[in-house]
């Protein structure tokens, strides 16, 4: 039977193609983590919130600090511990955890938005740094990082490797965390301009809404995780 053979191409040309393939994989990381980002979540609630209390750069630092916990994920799983993270009982910790501190973090914002009598908000969660804010709701307050990194975000790591080396597993990682910064940078540069458009009524609006995506989200890990601590 004929065996097609693979074209050899100089070494030079080589160099090309591979630089090429290990260039692609930066967009390919932007798109893939933008279209995660776009979706709503706790950490794009607590951006909002954030940035009407301390300003338009709270989305880029809430997003360093997302990006810190990729990248210890990235380094558990490159030092060969990444069956931790794919493990029955890390993923139902993570879940039970996390949903139990969202529906508290929500509950008590719902508590507190009939008690707002100015703009600037004093409601729970709100005190630490944007960047610290960006950990925690990426970590312990968010299970659904380690979740997505565990299956999507190990694949297509693993895929950009395979592909095009250290390089392109490297790229990937960059447009990945671009998309972060750009994505939450964009929310909290756009929600700072129009400041001065919320009245005192609208902000409640926010914060309500956003209390309650905490509490859903919340609930929703605990449906989803608490019953594996029986099974």
């Amino acid at each position: 039977m004929y065996k097609k053979k693979k074209l050899k191409l100089p070494p030079n040309e080589q160099r090309w193609v591979v630089m090429l393939e290990a260039i692609v994989q930066l967009p390919i990381g932007f798109i893939i983590a933008l279209s995660g980002a776009l979706i709503p979540g706790p950490l794009l609630a607590y951006v909002v919130v954030k940035t009407l209390s301390d300003g338009g750069w709270s989305g880029a630092f809430a997003a360093v600090g997302h990006v810190v916990v990729e990248l210890a994920i990235v380094s558990v799983v490159a030092l060969g511990l990444g069956f931790a993270i794919k493990s029955h009982t890390f993923q139902t910790s993570i879940g039970v955890i996390g949903g139990l501190f969202l529906v508290l973090l929500g509950g008590l914002n719902l508590s507190k938005v009939k008690n707002v009598r100015e703009f600037r908000p004093n409601v729970p969660g709100l005190k630490h740094h944007a960047v610290m804010g960006g950990v925690l709701f990426s970590s312990v307050l968010n299970p659904s990082v380690f979740l997505w990194w565990s299956t999507v975000g190990l694949a297509m790591l693993t895929q950009a490797f395979l592909t095009a080396a250290a390089l392109g597993a490297i790229l990937w990682l960059v447009g990945h965390f671009l998309a972060d910064l750009g994505w939450y940078s964009l929310v909290s540069y756009s929600i700072a301009k129009g400041k001065w458009l919320i009245g005192t009524r609208t902000y409640k609006g926010l914060l309500l809404t956003c209390g309650a995506v905490l509490l859903l989200f919340g609930i929703y890990f605990l449906v989803s995780f608490a019953p594996r601590l029986i099974f």
